[in-house]
């Protein structure tokens, strides 16, 4: 029989708690490809997406309920798949699988806003891990980059080989938004050796600061001589004005111009 094959971004049909998974299927018999009566259309199943189905936010527009009852709103917390059929006879393809992946190094993902094929990164570190995000480099002098919403499994200190199969350009920052690892190898001893304990005018996006002291004013990061925005995804956990902070890990990310990225309480320290 053949079988369809998506990319991991095209893939899903559920989403719970941000995590995608493909709970949704479709079988269908031999006789839909005997070129008897109605056959599959080749490569014409898919999933669903259309803006009515999701909310302002991008959560799927579940069906409202309070208490018990359904308020007449929002559908399924599955999106629909589909597929179409003809009188035409199936026609198979030479090969419905997609090609090998290239094994290509991080530094070409910044060349490209969209790959076109799947790719492997091999050998990657992962410097740093908060829940479903991370951040992986190949070699201590090497670019990094960021993986969103994709790195759930992955540990840090870990080196791995990644299979990716979607990047995206938010803002100017460069992400990877699926991938998985095919494999983990050995726990990388010298991980001090991939950050970067001084900040310097040419450094790139994506790299991780390590240990750095200096002072929080009005959304600014005073450090070495240097004034870089500083922001802190999660608000509560935000310093007072003017504190002088030790941070343990920051993201240099990007936002229509470079700043520093402090993801969790954890990775700072207010010392006055």
């Amino acid at each position: 029989f053949p079988r369809e094959v998506l990319i991991v971004s095209q893939r899903w049909s559920y989403k719970f708690y941000g995590e995608k998974s493909t709970l949704d299927q479709i079988v269908l018999p031999q006789s839909l490809f005997d070129g008897r009566g109605i056959d599959y259309i080749n490569h014409s199943f898919g999933v669903f997406k259309s803006y009515t189905l999701f909310t302002s936010k991008g959560y799927i527009n579940r069906w409202q309920q309070k208490k018990g009852k359904h308020l007449g709103k929002g559908y399924s917390d599955h999106l629909p798949v589909f597929a179409w059929f003809d009188t035409q006879p199936y026609q198979p393809s030479a090969s419905i699988l997609p090609q090998k992946p290239l094994v290509v190094p991080i530094e070409s993902l910044y060349q490209q806003e969209k790959i076109q094929s799947v790719v492997i990164l091999k050998d990657v570190v992962v410097i740093y891990q908060r829940g479903r995000n991370a951040i992986i480099k190949q070699t201590p002098k090497g670019r990094a980059i960021y993986l969103y919403g994709c790195a759930k499994n992955l540990k840090r200190r870990y080196r791995y080989d990644v299979r990716v199969e979607g990047i995206k350009r938010y803002n100017g920052l460069q992400e990877i938004t699926d991938a998985y690892a095919i494999k983990e190898k050995k726990h990388v001893r010298d991980i001090e050796a991939y950050y970067h304990r001084t900040f310097q005018v040419t450094m790139a996006q994506n790299e991780m600061l390590r240990e750095i002291k200096g002072v929080y004013r009005e959304g600014f990061f005073f450090f070495q001589g240097q004034k870089l925005p500083i922001v802190f995804p999660k608000m509560r956990i935000r310093p007072p004005n003017g504190s002088t902070l030790k941070i343990d890990y920051a993201h240099l990310g990007y936002d229509k111009q470079l700043q520093l990225v402090v993801y969790s309480p954890k990775d700072f320290t207010v010392l006055e």
